[in-house]
């Protein structure tokens, strides 16, 4: 997909806005609209993150660094196409001193070495496209998947999710500004895209959100 197709979706993160981000979005939108209280994400993370990680999406990094990593052992890779995001998480995390990419994440996305684990938070909702169009996001991960790597993450749902009649409203309204493009996301939707791609997955809702894991890439290579 031609990175053109992704300045809606990036264009408000700036570095004025990311300086807001995890109040409004984080501790507004998150607890408030989309009913999904901050420890869940923090949660996946300690569960799935391995000694080599690779953030793709990375926003302000906020739950990576609360996550409680080991600053001793964790090595990390932030991967964006917004290089406004990777400078504000990267001098967040700096005591991790991360590697930063740009990169499309709908192209392969080869950094030079595998990882252990990959977190996709954030990215699929602002994506553009009908959901087995943002799955090409899971086939561009294979050259960073060994036999063993888990990719983790969430996604808002735009289809089937359970929400007030508020958080509808504010959720239209972002697909109107074009910030987000969820309308026809659904659950049953990421679990296929993911199927597609993975051996084991695991999809669950919290509020808005989609939470989940896959593991065994069919096209991953040692």
């Amino acid at each position: 997909m031609d990175v053109g197709t992704y300045r809606n979706g990036i264009k408000a993160y700036t570095p004025f806005f990311l300086r807001l981000y995890d109040f409004l979005v984080i501790g507004i939108f998150t607890r408030i609209f989309w009913k999904c209280k901050g420890q869940h994400y923090i949660e996946i993370y300690r569960r799935h993150a391995g000694q080599r990680h690779a953030d793709i999406g990375v926003g302000t990094g906020y739950f990576l660094d609360h996550a409680g990593l080991d600053e001793s052992r964790q090595q990390i890779a932030l991967i964006d196409l917004n290089r406004n995001c990777l400078r504000h998480t990267a001098q967040r995390l700096q005591r991790f001193a991360p590697d930063c990419h740009v990169r499309n994440a709908f192209e392969p996305i080869d950094i030079g070495h595998k990882v252990d684990s990959i977190c996709i938070g954030g990215l699929i909702h602002c994506a553009p496209g009908t959901m087995r169009e943002k799955g090409r996001i899971f086939d561009a991960v294979a050259p960073l998947c060994g036999p063993g790597t888990t990719l983790f993450g969430y996604t808002l749902i735009g289809k089937g999710a359970p929400m007030p009649w508020y958080a509808g409203v504010l959720m239209g309204f972002m697909n109107w500004l074009q910030v987000i493009d969820n309308r026809g996301d659904s659950l049953e939707a990421l679990h296929a895209e993911l199927s597609q791609r993975f051996n084991q997955v695991e999809v669950w809702l919290v509020g808005c959100n989609a939470f989940f894991t896959a593991e065994n890439h069919r096209g991953a290579t040692r």
